[in-house]
């Protein structure tokens, strides 16, 4: 039959609950309902849900509220239904049974699962089935770093943790009258688990490490993916691509019932191949080249309408603590740069001195951005006498500033400055460098727009590691403290009242 109608009928009840209160500020629906024209071979709709703040009583009237939504209309449909209201990938499988997965986050914890499972938030985010916010307008996943493929939760290893213990990880939310916490948990999985869990692992994979190497959000079918993923990363092909096939096939006819040989030993040596060749591509054959911001001088003390555009005026750092670099010398250490590139100004040669004893390189294409006629003025002063550049920056604007630079003069000089010198780098380097500079790099390659790099906030002294491949390009790693505290503006409004 044609289920259109019945999805249509589906969100509007979702959309329902969600205008019925305030307190509600984003539901997605996200995963196959989206794509599917029925509900035939759908597992879940899935319905990511973002309230301001979650405890004992919302999450109980929430449950109840989006239960009563649908369970009349999918009856009156033929289908069995349940709340399924579990983080992570716990599924009910049924005939005819359909299961909305209502997962809840507050604020916090929303920010804080885009942090650790940037994989899943991005996916999210390729969703247009919204109401009121946009998961990015709560808080955004710009793009996929390297670092997350072996660290992030459901990376390379976390998903293989899973299928060796042969259960299926989720949590549940255990409330109370002012908040909540996760619980971890398990379910052991039958042999469909298995096999859907190999295939969603497989794919998952494959559609992560494509989205970091073409920087897109984007994610193919499945003949589309294996072509580019074994193009790129062709170890195993012979062997991956039809046990994938299979796989796929299986979960298409809801056919387990004769087991795939070698499923796990297989899953594993999948794993094990893409694990070997992103090393490869990101260890073994890439240079790194750490970044840092330059220690405070007493220029940068100021906050608010207090702020001086420093620029630049030849400012000497203030005196440096040794515990505000302790990560920053362990990194550099650990690198062992081959130069050590850094600004012409004071405060960075003074700060790049105090990490390295090697010779520094002075680049002009390094300098904080010009401020001209707005050097050594506070924000209000400024704001007072260029009037015009802040109407300009509230439009979104990128205003040349009266006798200086815009921030593209900037970003042209320190594109330049990477693509001569991290292009061409036979070993590792460190540069410091400053805050508008770090900005542009960030910004540009992490996919950040670029009339939102002021929003950036660069600790000083915080490593920041960019990696030239051999022919994938840059990318950036950023710390994972490091890029809470850069992402700060991001944060809901909600969460910076409360601190």
């Amino acid at each position: 039959m044609n289920g259109e109608p019945l999805k249509a009928e589906i969100l509007d009840r979702l959309w329902a609950v969600a205008d019925r209160h305030d307190f509600v500020r984003s539901v997605t629906v996200t995963g196959s309902f989206v794509d599917s024209p029925t509900l035939d071979g759908i597992s879940d709709i899935d319905c990511v849900v973002v309230v301001d703040h979650l405890h004992e009583a919302r999450y109980q009237r929430l449950v109840a509220e989006f239960d009563d939504a649908l369970r009349g209309v999918l009856a009156g449909h033929g289908y069995d239904f349940r709340v399924n209201p579990t983080l992570g990938p716990l599924k009910f499988n049924g005939p005819k049974l359909a299961v909305l997965h209502l997962m809840l986050y507050s604020d916090e914890a929303r920010v804080r699962h885009a942090r650790q499972s940037p994989f899943t938030c991005l996916d999210w985010q390729r969703s247009k089935v919204h109401r009121k916010l946009s998961l990015a307008e709560v808080y955004p996943v710009f793009g996929l770093q390297p670092r997350h493929f072996l660290g992030a939760r459901r990376g390379i290893q976390d998903y293989l943790g899973d299928l060796r213990a042969g259960t299926v990880s989720y949590r549940e939310l255990v409330c109370t009258a002012d908040g909540y916490a996760e619980k971890k948990l398990g379910k052991p999985m039958t042999v469909r688990d298995r096999h859907e869990f190999a295939y969603h692992v497989m794919r998952f994979l494959m559609g992560n490490l494509l989205k970091l190497l073409t920087r897109t959000n984007t994610t193919p079918d499945n003949e589309a993916i294996l072509a580019e993923y074994f193009r790129r990363f062709p170890d195993g092909a012979e062997t991956f691509v039809p046990f994938f096939r299979t796989l796929a096939a299986k979960k298409k006819r809801i056919d387990f019932d004769e087991p795939v040989a070698d499923l796990e030993s297989t899953l594993e040596a999948f794993a094990a191949a893409l694990e070997s060749q992103f090393r490869r591509v990101f260890h073994e054959t890439s240079t790194r080249h750490v970044v840092v911001r330059h220690a405070p001088t007493k220029l940068n003390a100021g906050v608010g309408d207090a702020v001086i555009f420093q620029g630049r005026s030849d400012s000497p750092v203030m005196p440096i603590r040794a515990a505000d670099m302790v990560e920053a010398t362990r990194v550099v250490s650990e690198l062992n740069p081959a130069w050590v590139y850094t600004s012409p100004a004071t405060r960075a040669r003074q700060t790049a001195a105090a990490l390295t004893d090697g010779p520094l390189i002075l680049d002009d294409r390094l300098q904080e951005i010009d401020y001209g006629g707005l050097e050594g003025l506070t924000v209000a002063q400024a704001r007072s006498r260029f009037p015009e550049v802040f109407r300009g920056w509230a439009d979104k604007q990128d205003p040349q500033l009266p006798d200086g630079e815009s921030v593209a003069d900037v970003s042209a000089r320190v594109q330049a400055f990477a693509r001569d010198v991290w292009g061409s780098a036979r070993g590792a380097t460190l540069t410091c460098t400053h805050n508008v500079v770090i900005r542009c790099l960030v910004g540009q390659t992490l996919g950040v727009s670029a009339e939102e790099w002021h929003r950036l906030r660069v600790p000083h002294v915080a490593p920041i590691t960019f990696i030239q491949t051999k022919t994938d390009g840059l990318f950036v790693d950023i710390p994972e403290a490091v890029e809470a505290e850069m992402f700060a503006a991001w944060e809901p409004q909600s969460l910076r009242k409360a601190a």
